[in-house]
This record gives C-alpha cells, sequence and structure tokens, in this order.
C-alpha cells in the first residue's frame, strides 16, 4: 500500500514565517553528552521566540551532531543571532571543543512542536538531503511531491515528511533547493527493508497469477530522484534526543 506523506513548502505568515535551523556541529571524539552538554546551549534554549530543540548523533559521521531548532518567527531569529545571547552561545560551544559545520533553514509549521516533533524523537530517522535545481515552480513541486519514499507499512511509524528550505544554495556549481525528506522507522532493523526488493502481482488470464519483482526500494528512490531532475541526495540516519536540563548552567 503507498504510504500518504506529508509536506511543509510554505508559510501562511508571509516572510515572517515560522521556521527549522538544521545545524552542524562537529564534536571532539571524548566530548561526554551528559547533562553539561545541554548547558552549552542554555542561551539558545531560553532565548524568546525559542520554540523547540532536539539532537542526534549522524549515525554515518558518529562526530557531527545534528541540532534541529526551531523559531516562531524569521525576525524573532535574527534578533537572537544579533544579541549578547547569541555571543555567549557561540562562546559556550567554542570552550567545549564543539565547532560550527553549516546549517540550513526550512518551513515549519504551527504544530510542529507540539505534534510533529515526537515523530522524530521517538523514531529511527532517515533523512534524505535532495537538492533540486532552482527554481521550484508549483508545477515542479507538484512532481516531486508524487516521489514514493522507502515504505513499509508496518516497519514504519509515521507518515514520511517532505520539509523545503526556505532559500536556494550553490551545488555543483549549479543553484539549487534543499528538500529534507523524512521517514520514520521502528529501529535499525527495521530500516533494513529499504534494502528489500518490492514486487507486484498481475492478474492473468484465468486464475494465473504473475508476480514482478522489481528493484530495491533505495535503488528505486534513486532512479526517481534522477527521472525528476534531482542534482544531488544523500541519506542518513539520525536518533533524536530531547535536552536534559543541565546539574551546572554554562
Amino acid at each position: 500500500m503507498r504510504t500518504l506523506e506529508c509536506t511543509l513548502d510554505r508559510s501562511p505568515n508571509g516572510e515572517d514565517q515560522t521556521v527549522l535551523i538544521w545545524t552542524e556541529l562537529q564534536v571532539p571524539n571524548d566530548l561526554e553528552l551528559t547533562d553539561q552538554w545541554a548547558g552549552y546551549f542554555q542561551p539558545l534554549l531560553r532565548a524568546p521566540g525559542h520554540e523547540g530543540s532536539m539532537w542526534g548523533r549522524v549515525q554515518e559521521r558518529p562526530n557531527t551532531i545534528l541540532l534541529l531548532t526551531g523559531w516562531k518567527s524569521t525576525s524573532i531569529m535574527k534578533e537572537f543571532i544579533a544579541s549578547p545571547s547569541a555571543k555567549i552561545y557561540w562562546e559556550n560551544l567554542k570552550n567545549g571543543g564543539i565547532i560550527y559545520m553549516s546549517s540550513r533553514e526550512t518551513f515549519s509549521r504551527y504544530d510542529f512542536w507540539s505534534r510533529i516533533s515526537r515523530n522524530f524523537l521517538y523514531s529511527y530517522v532517515q533523512l534524505f538531503w535532495v537538492y533540486f535545481p532552482a527554481p521550484v515552480n508549483e508545477a515542479y513541486k507538484a512532481r516531486i511531491r508524487k516521489l514514493r519514499s522507502t515504505e513499509n507499512g508496518l516497519a514504519q511509524q509515521h507518515r514520511p515528511l517532505k520539509i523545503w528550505a526556505t532559500n536556494t544554495e550553490f551545488v555543483h556549481g549549479q543553484e539549487a533547493r534543499l528538500m529534507v525528506w523524512s521517514n520514520f522507522w521502528q529501529d535499525e532493523s527495521c530500516a533494513e527493508y529499504r534494502h528489500h526488493r518490492e514486487y507486484n502481482t498481475i492478474q492473468g488470464m484465468g486464475a494465473r497469477v504473475r508476480v514482478v519483482h522489481c528493484k530495491p526500494q533505495l535503488e528505486r528512490v534513486s532512479d526517481s530522484l534522477e527521472e525528476v531532475g534531482a542534482v544531488g541526495w544523500k541519506e542518513e540516519f539520525v536518533y533524536f534526543k530531547q535536552f536534559e536540563s543541565p546539574a551546572v548552567l554554562v
């Protein structure tokens, strides 16, 4: 059965919209991600307009932490960036040997932190970082919206989610727009289903049934992305966590 998917690709508030920031941080091998870890982020977590944050190690890059942060509006986010609290925040990270690598801004939704965030916190999250050539108009989005992800109704806990970046960036010398395609598996073993071959049953003449074996799901996704003109993509996995209250605030 085909899984219905959800898309976040615009904001009803116009330019001053609720947004998600996906930040990559490099951490030292010996850094203990315990109570003190949350202390580094207190200026961010306590900032006005901060809706929520979660973090997790990128399974394919253990020294990389993916930090997902929500802001009520872009204007509030910019106020924080220009504030003394932001300076303290970056100093905290530097003192902990935590190195900023990159960040990307995507659309969000008013109920992301009250409802959708649970999907990320209680799943083994498969992230496809997919770039499409700009401009991405509504007709192009309609084609992309029809793309099927890796799916299995028993192994996946929630509908896949496509989240569009608010801005473009250059990839391989070409202007492109990012779409973060999230899939929510029960655990690592269930995620292995994406390597399984799909099959279709076709009713033939009389009582004959023909079974047609297709490509593994991950290969089928790759082919479909090429067909719609994606200029690049990669797959990563993250177990997201909430920040615990630190024993000692930094």
